[in-house]
């Protein structure tokens, strides 16, 4: 038996819980049943994975209780199902980001949309590969200066560990000088060559990324806008995830996450598990001193 938390083998029995076996791991001190659930969570995971599924598949939190109810028979209010979209989408984010590095075919393409968030038009930025159609970047702003150029281009290094090989973006004029900032470099070896189109020209140069716009907004449409930025940022983590890890691109026949390298074969349950036990690895003298008066369900 492994732990829930850290998944290490040191497992033993401790006792037990309403006639229930309880286990303790000696790596990182948590207690624990041995059952279908995820950590720190009373429902099955099949359920929380249904409704995380259906949910960026693009129904509403509402249809999404109906769908649960009518095809797997659980009844489950809407606040736990727009809980566990916040939480998980957060969660499993913040573990990809860590612990993936994408092989890209480092001809990223550049573009930004209008979104709906706290009532007002805010624009969304969004950067992905051309081969794998792996996203490597989203960045959400109030503003589409210099300094928000800037971020999603920074952000690109950053989530993939590797400078691009071309940036395709269109016509706007902050482009060039946040391009140079970003990947500007005097050595031939490093040189990444800056493509920028307007008109006609731009909408094919970009069409990739345009697409991946309709996707977005095919979610985000039944919500009708993003209430705040907190829960805005949320959502689009797990979009991006689903997009790059869970959902399987048509023209691939893989998921983008697959096709740049990156071996997840289950979905949202599989980030979900490991992204559990590395949070409780990086927290382990923490879950050691709080261990006994912890019980997970």
């Amino acid at each position: 038996m492994e732990c829930k938390f850290c998944g290490s083998e040191s497992v033993v029995k401790n006792g037990s819980v309403a006639q229930k076996q309880v286990y303790k791991c000696k790596d990182c001190g948590h207690r624990f049943f041995d059952n279908q659930q995820f950590s720190r969570m009373k429902v099955a995971k099949h359920v929380i994975i249904a409704a995380l599924n259906l949910y960026f598949e693009g129904l509403s939190v509402r249809k999404t209780q109906r769908q649960l109810k009518r095809l797997i028979g659980e009844e489950v209010n809407e606040a736990t199902i727009w809980h566990w979209v916040q939480k998980y989408s957060k969660l499993v984010n913040a573990y990809v980001i860590k612990a993936h590095t994408p092989q890209t075919s480092g001809k990223w393409h550049e573009d930004e949309t209008v979104i709906k968030c706290e009532g007002r038009d805010q624009w969304l930025w969004e950067m992905i590969d051309e081969d794998t159609k792996f996203l490597v970047a989203t960045h959400l702003s109030g503003s589409r200066t210099f300094e928000d150029t800037v971020a999603v281009f920074q952000k690109g290094l950053d989530n993939t560990k590797q400078r691009p090989r071309a940036v395709f973006v269109d016509g706007s004029y902050v482009y060039q000088s946040a391009f140079n900032r970003v990947f500007y470099s005097r050595y031939k070896v490093d040189k990444v060559e800056f493509v920028q189109r307007v008109g006609i020209r731009a909408r094919q140069t970009n069409n990739i990324v345009e697409r991946v716009h309709e996707t977005l907004k095919e979610r985000t449409r039944p919500m009708r806008g993003l209430k705040t930025s907190e829960t805005a940022k949320n959502i689009l983590d797990g979009y991006v995830v689903n997009y790059n890890y869970v959902r399987e691109h048509q023209t691939l026949g893989m998921t983008p996450a697959q096709k740049a390298g990156i071996e997840i074969t289950n979905g949202w349950s599989e980030l979900i598990e490991k992204a559990t036990q590395h949070e409780a690895k990086v927290d382990r003298p923490i879950a050691q001193e709080v261990a006994p008066e912890i019980m997970v369900k």
